[in-house]
């Protein structure tokens, strides 16, 4: 790894994950990623939020219960 390289992924991995989600998505895309596999780089996102409690999982009766409140 170059001395630049280096610096550049040290300054990301410093970004907070919503920040460094977008970077790893652009640099994914400019690789000629297909969108399923952007929305791939999303799901692990949010399963590591789940993980570290940063947010509450939902149950599906909460889900259903929103989604037909807007749908009224």
């Amino acid at each position: 790894m170059t001395a630049s390289t280096k610096q550049i992924t040290e300054a990301a991995l410093k970004l907070p994950g919503h920040d460094r989600l977008q970077v790893a998505t652009a640099i994914w895309k400019s690789f000629g990623a297909s969108e399923d596999s952007v929305a791939d780089l999303d799901a692990l996102a949010r399963s590591h939020e789940l993980e570290t409690g940063k947010v509450a999982p939902k149950t599906q009766a909460e889900v259903f219960k929103k989604a037909r409140a807007v749908l009224k």
